[in-house]
């Protein structure tokens, strides 16, 4: 026997809502909400494309907990106009509530309470360090978090006074802040969070049918996306026009990437590297061929990370990216791939840490050589880098770290004049300094007595 307890059954025969042509309609969930709802944990961040139906889907599970159980909800959104939706959704809710509705006590313009289930729902704007204080809640859900002021503080103030059930959502919003964070921090693995992605192609009304006889022609990065996402050529056509809309802005309105969506303040300083992604996938190791590395150690939060470039063709062929294990296991992972390429010279960073490691990898047979950066040496290989990535002398392979970390990586003058090369605030640049080290290590003379590792 169906319960009106299950949330789907709930949805398609209690709650009613107005469709894209303001039609008042069941709410059937599509299966963006589907998913996510099967996917679940309780910490959970909602990285999304625009208008995919996720507010509607949370809201109307928020009215269903309060209204079937005691629960003490609340929603805060990013502005007024966001509020004052979400309030007219919820009331439709009630409005709409077939046969005997619940009885409510207060229905003001943020609160509603329901005395015969001992539930409250709130719904306010996130406008301030003190919106969700002062109650023990059950569920919080955070609309357009990438868009709030003071973002962790209000999502601590609200999560303070018990364990509530929390779902953060949000478009991107720039690569810096609390949301995005939160979104890099499970990206990499490193978080109680877990990360729910949903592109565009989520919403099957996004596409455009073709003219009788009209075929699409593929580009190499379409092809690439149909092939990976089994997207259809109306698809296709639905984001070139979309891309004419809002040029720049499509990846950050609607995402193919949870990290290239998020945009930089549009002066990286590499610029434009999106035809640097040539370099072919699965390379296998070429006898004939010479295989230089760089490595960047990274401390604390940061990843240490290694790359292999092809001397011989100027192409990425692997890399290592790693943190949180010991250094031995780390060491041990980086002499596996320095083998298995046979690496004719390993450049090293040995700032820091880097001195004790180097040292122990050369005990360990490895050809590394120590390399120190600073202002001077930095601003050279990435001059280097540069120069190599627009000239077509150095070809990437596509991984989306690499070119996230690209675009954030910025040069900026400080306060005492001296201009610093390095990630936005908040961002990582481990990938770019390896590969800049790896780039450079093709430029060091090597003897030609070096032993090869079998």
């Amino acid at each position: 026997m169906t319960d009106i307890r299950d949330p789907e059954y709930f949805a398609c025969h209690i709650l009613k809502i107005r469709d894209k042509s303001k039609e008042l309609v069941p709410l059937q969930w599509n299966r963006a909400q589907r998913d996510f709802h099967q996917n679940r944990t309780g910490r959970d961040i909602i990285l999304k494309a625009r208008q995919l139906g996720f507010s509607t889907y949370v809201q109307a599970e928020a009215f269903r907990r309060t209204v079937t159980g005691t629960r003490t909800t609340i929603t805060l959104a990013h502005d007024t106009d966001t509020t004052q939706k979400l309030r007219r959704m919820a009331e439709r809710f009630y409005e709409n509530f077939p046969n005997v509705k619940p009885e409510r006590k207060y229905a003001n313009a943020s609160l509603t309470t329901y005395p015969g289930f001992d539930s409250t729902a709130t719904i306010a704007t996130a406008g301030n360090k003190q919106a969700g204080r002062g109650d023990t809640y059950t569920d919080f859900h955070g609309s357009e978090v990438a868009f709030w002021p003071d973002a962790e503080k209000i999502v601590a103030g609200a999560m303070q006074g018990g364990n509530p059930d929390v779902i953060l959502e949000s478009t991107p919003n720039g690569a810096q802040g609390y949301f995005y964070d939160l979104c890099m921090e499970a990206l990499d693995g490193d978080s109680i969070w877990t990360l729910h992605f949903y592109p565009w192609w989520w919403d099957d009304e996004y596409r455009i049918a073709l003219e009788p006889d009209e075929t699409i022609r593929y580009t190499i990065e379409e092809q690439a996306l149909c092939d990976l996402h089994e997207l259809k050529p109306e698809q296709i056509k639905w984001r070139r026009l979309k891309q004419k809309e809002l040029k720049h802005l499509f990846k950050q309105e609607y995402p193919e990437d949870p990290r290239t969506c998020f945009l930089t303040s549009g002066n990286s300083y590499f610029g434009d590297t999106s035809g640097c992604y040539t370099a072919p996938l699965d390379v296998e190791y070429n006898e004939e061929h010479q295989y230089y590395a760089g490595l960047d150690f990274g401390k604390t939060d940061d990843y240490t990370v290694m790359i292999v470039i092809d001397r011989n063709t100027g192409s990425v062929v692997d890399n290592l990216r790693v943190n949180q294990q010991s250094w031995a296991t780390m060491r041990n992972r980086i002499a596996t791939l320095y083998k298995k390429w046979r690496c004719h010279l390993l450049l090293a960073e040995e700032n820091s840490i880097g001195d004790v490691n180097i040292e122990k990898l050369q005990s360990d047979g490895l050809r590394v050589k120590p390399f120190n950066t600073d202002n001077r040496s930095k601003d050279d290989i990435m001059t280097n880098l540069h120069e190599a990535l627009h000239s077509g002398k150095l070809k990437l392979q596509v991984w989306d770290v690499l070119e996230h970390e690209m675009n954030i990586f910025v040069s900026s003058q400080t306060p005492s004049g001296l201009w610093r090369l390095a990630a936005e605030e908040g961002g990582k640049d481990d990938t770019v300094i390896a590969l800049a080290i790896a780039w450079e290590s093709t430029r060091t003379p090597v003897g030609a007595d070096l032993i090869a590792f079998i």
